[in-house]
């Protein structure tokens, strides 16, 4: 699927984007977090949905982002993984 799949290497320069597939898994599961982080701050803080509507509502609210957001997190999580590479290594 083309939506979320990243490209092999930088089209201008040709830059390798992963050398190895499975380091970005640490950041792609980070930014996946980070937004449901809103919903368990609203829910600790006390925000309690009481009927169906609003739990609907309050799902809503949580997973349009995190669908919406999903190339950029994803986008993000390589240039994370690029980052720590080029520091760490």
């Amino acid at each position: 699927m083309r939506f979320i799949k990243a490209h092999e290497r930088c089209s201008a320069c040709g830059l390798l984007y992963q050398r190895d597939y499975g380091d970005t898994w640490l950041f792609i599961i980070i930014t996946d977090r980070i937004p449901m982080l809103f919903g368990v701050a609203a829910l600790y803080f006390g925000f309690r949905p009481e009927n169906w509507l609003a739990n609907a509502a309050f799902f809503l609210a949580l997973a349009l982002p995190i669908v919406a957001t999903i190339r950029y997190r994803v986008g993000l999580a390589l240039a994370l993984n690029y980052l720590s590479g080029r520091w760490f290594a």
